[in-house]
């Protein structure tokens, strides 16, 4: 009768017809499940040695082996090169700070490395970055002394329409090269991240492999025989450690002589339990020849080991290339061709307004928070949303009362997707009740296709992937808005959430540059919305002004005094159609409002 054998999880018996299910933390140790980790000392990994592995191991993207060849046993093969040589590698690094002969602390340590290599990258699974591909020349954009505004304007919106031809192609090729980098990116993270959830589930098998590596096979000796209880006592020891435990086998005094004389044809079989971060012996079995014995697990010197296995993989560790790639090319001649143009010899008239005015009594109950970006990271800038951002919190300030102490401000490289979460909300926990709250965004607005979605862009984000945190969909902003205890918000949001600014597809290379973003919903009794335009719309610069075209009626308009929000709305909704009419056609600019128009600043 074969005896059964507990490999992986499973109680299999040698007749391939029978399988039981036994408990994933159970794991074998015998001279048929052994390791292949090559080491008498078990400090010698720690102390820059080296330790035999059966295949290259890597930690976060670092491969942490070398790669050697072991030479033939057999001397003549050698000497005519018929023998075959075998392909080993060689840890070289250390994994842990474990200074300790315990060859258990080997094992967690080996434990620890298999857990960090399941659930990590090697450099070698992740794709290539796509090279970003070089744009034509931007041609020189300077006015002839013999050439009018209107022909030097007319003449760089040809050479705009021109070169934005020619990028096109090269930026539809280069997103599909990165959208198909980028799915294995995400089906490599999200392998990863089920890894990881399964990891509990998975480590017993790992900390079976890690014993098993470093211990080896086990090798018996035999002490004595104790014919009255028919007990043959053993000396197990680890052919690959120094780690050795007296154990009891039952062996039948008829068999006991014959056994006890070919000790070395007994084949041992050790079961361990892990559970907890402890290794228990459980069951101790025997087969020699056609015969099997049980072992005596009580009277065996054996107690349960302390096995400590230390992951940090479950904390979020940066994998070098595994970052998503932005598939739009940015071109700043879209938006320097404007500017171009732009008469920029005019004052901030705004600076001058505001300066002429009786500040307000400052009000305790204010807040405003305010989040102007120009210069993104992975997108083309919005022209002049800096400048008007700055002055915004000036009128704040000095228009609505708000204190400088209760003014939140993120402009540019400080907008990133983390200060934004965080400033927000701590400025809402100190929010009391009853407050007011001042919202205002000037920035790309993103309808997330396929639904529509509208998003705001912090500074760090990809257009593209900024849906991978709902925190950024306008909906939930304006439910972050609601769940403070404030009694009165108002929100002033400069972005048209088209997919487009100042007449530039934020999202490149798709067919649709201007969609129509999905409606929102808003508390309808304490807050109030202004946007600068309507569905499809852009969200213009005003290149004359130096500021953005809604924000600038709107600063204006406050600065002027008005602070009832239904005539604040129609002044700047008559001025800002007026002049996005005489922009274009193609940039008429409508605002809107939405909410409780009775509310006031």
């Amino acid at each position: 009768m074969k005896r059964n054998r507990i490999v992986s999880g499973l109680l299999i018996a040698l007749c391939p017809t029978v399988a039981l299910a036994t408990p994933s933390n159970q794991f074998e140790l015998s001279n048929t499940l052994h390791g292949t980790v090559c080491s008498v000392n078990p400090d010698v990994w720690l102390l820059g040695g080296e330790l035999k592995v059966d295949a290259p191991i890597s930690i976060n993207g670092t491969l942490i082996t070398r790669e050697g060849k072991e030479a033939p046993q057999n001397s003549l093969a050698a000497l005519s090169g018929s023998g075959k040589e075998k392909t080993q590698h060689y840890m070289t690094e250390a994994i842990g700070c474990i200074e300790s002969d315990d060859p258990i602390a080997l094992v967690g340590a080996v434990a620890s490395l298999y857990e960090k290599q399941f659930t990590t990258l090697s450099s070698v699974d992740i794709p290539a970055p796509i090279p970003e591909p070089d744009l034509p020349e931007a041609p020189e954009i300077v006015k002839d002394q013999f050439e009018t505004k209107a022909q030097f304007e007319e003449r760089v919106e040809k050479l705009r329409l021109q070169r934005q031809q020619e990028i096109a192609a090269i930026q539809q090729k280069y997103r599909q090269q990165v959208e198909a980098r980028n799915a294995k990116i995400r089906a490599l993270q999200s392998n990863i991240d089920l890894r990881k959830e399964n990891l509990d589930d998975k480590k017993s098998q790992l900390v079976a492999r890690a014993f098993r590596d470093v211990m080896g096979q086990p090798v018996v000796t035999t002490k004595s025989y104790d014919a009255e209880n028919q007990q043959m006592h053993l000396l197990f020891k680890a052919s690959n450690q120094n780690y050795q435990r007296d154990i009891v086998l039952n062996v039948p005094l008829e068999q006991a002589r014959e056994v006890y004389n070919n000790i070395d044809q007994l084949d041992l079989a050790l079961t361990y339990n892990y559970d907890q971060q402890q290794l228990e012996l459980i069951n101790i079995s025997g087969s020699y020849q056609d015969n099997e014995f049980v072992g005596d697990v009580a009277k065996s010197q054996y107690k349960p080991e302390a096995l400590s296995v230390v992951l940090e993989s479950k904390a979020d560790v940066s994998v070098p290339g595994l970052e998503m790639q932005n598939p739009n090319l940015i071109d700043s001649f879209e938006v320097d061709s404007r500017l171009s143009v732009a008469d920029n010899t005019a004052a901030d008239e705004l600076k001058s307004l505001l300066a002429n005015v009786t500040a307000a009594e400052a009000d305790s109950s204010s807040w405003f928070f305010n989040l102007s970006i120009e210069d993104y990271a992975n997108s083309d800038q919005v022209a002049y949303a800096r400048n008007s951002g700055e002055i915004m919190s000036d009128v704040a300030a000095k228009v609505l009362g708000v204190p400088e102490r209760h003014i939140y401000e993120l402009i540019d490289r400080d907008a990133t997707s983390g200060a934004i979460k965080d400033k927000l909300r701590l400025m809402l926990d100190n929010v009391a009740e009853g407050d007011t709250v001042y919202f205002y965004y000037s920035g790309h607005g993103i309808p997330a296709i396929p639904d529509n979605d509208p998003y705001i862009l912090p500074q760090d984000k990809i257009p593209d992937y900024v849906t991978d945190d709902p925190f950024f969909k306008l909906d939930n902003v304006y439910k972050t808005l609601s769940s403070s205890k404030a009694g009165k918000i108002v929100v002033m949001v400069d972005s048209c959430f088209s997919g487009a600014t100042d007449g530039v597809s934020v999202i490149k290379g798709v067919a649709a540059s201007r969609l129509a973003p999905k409606k929102v919903s808003i508390d309808p009794e304490r807050m109030v919305v202004i946007t600068a335009g309507r569905d499809k719309e852009y969200s213009n610069m005003y290149q004359e002004k130096g500021h953005r075209l809604f924000s600038y009626y709107l600063m204006k308009s406050m600065i002027e005094g008005n602070r009832n929000i239904d005539t604040l709305y129609q002044q700047v909704y008559d001025q800002v159609k007026s002049a996005s009419f005489e922009m274009g056609d193609l940039k008429r600019q409508h605002p809107t409002i939405t909410g409780n128009q009775t509310i006031s600043l």
